[in-house]
């Protein structure tokens, strides 16, 4: 039995990293590299500063967070946040806001699962290939990743990444929420001087349970004076 779950095993490894090379290989005809995915994911080899806004809104509320990431601090300080509602943060922002961001470990860099990848789509204007994060490579702000599926879709015909969407595959953990349902969007933009992809905005659409009650939030995350340290 245990021969039997071996072969089974190398089976499907062998399966999965044919797919990969499939994948990167279809890619690579467009001049894309399957590391576009992963290079704004990282913590430790991180080598550009930002600002960050995040704005996060509910049927009956709205709040603003304005951050810096800081790629020359220590682990673990690298995310500040600065204003919250145009205000000095309180004790608890800021030990919210560092619980959520600031990831505490070492060596992590976002990675895409060798097991994950696949062409969801190749029509005559996007290749669409579908992939999903290895969770322990991922920096604490986009550890539930892990636990989605995403959709990358690179423009044919101007030979440029746009966007990738995620959907949870499993109830995640944000921040404080519960959360049953995600759907995020995130837009890319080209630098063209160092020809590297930089996030240019995040927006995610949440069903999270609270005290009982379904409550729906959207989150818009904002990216901008990218600086290479």
């Amino acid at each position: 039995m245990k021969k039997v779950f071996l072969i089974i095993a190398i089976i499907t490894s062998i399966n999965s990293f044919a797919q990969k090379d499939e994948v990167l290989a279809k890619l690579e005809a467009y001049n894309f590299s399957g590391e576009l995915l992963a290079e704004n994911l990282k913590d430790a080899d991180a080598d550009h500063s930002f600002n960050y806004k995040v704005t996060t809104i509910t049927d009956t509320d709205s709040k603003v967070e304005e951050a810096k990431f800081d790629p020359t601090k220590p682990i673990g300080e690298r995310w500040t946040l600065e204003l919250v509602n145009g205000s000095v943060p309180s004790k608890k922002d800021q030990k919210n806001f560092d619980k959520a961001h600031n990831t505490k470990q070492d060596d992590i860099n976002g990675e895409v699962d060798d097991n994950a990848w696949g062409i969801y789509e190749d029509n005559d204007t996007y290749l669409v290939i579908s992939f999903k994060y290895d969770k322990a490579t991922l920096p604490k702000k986009y550890d539930f990743l892990g636990d989605c599926k995403g959709l990358a879709y690179f423009n044919k015909k101007t030979l440029r990444l746009e966007k990738a969407a995620f959907i949870n595959e499993v109830p995640l953990k944000i921040k404080i929420f519960n959360v049953s349902r995600l759907d995020m969007e995130v837009d890319y933009q080209l630098n063209e001087e160092e020809q590297t992809y930089f996030i240019q905005k995040e927006e995610i659409e949440m069903d999270i349970h609270l005290l009982g009650e379904l409550v729906k939030i959207k989150e818009i995350n904002e990216f901008s004076d990218y600086k290479k340290i």
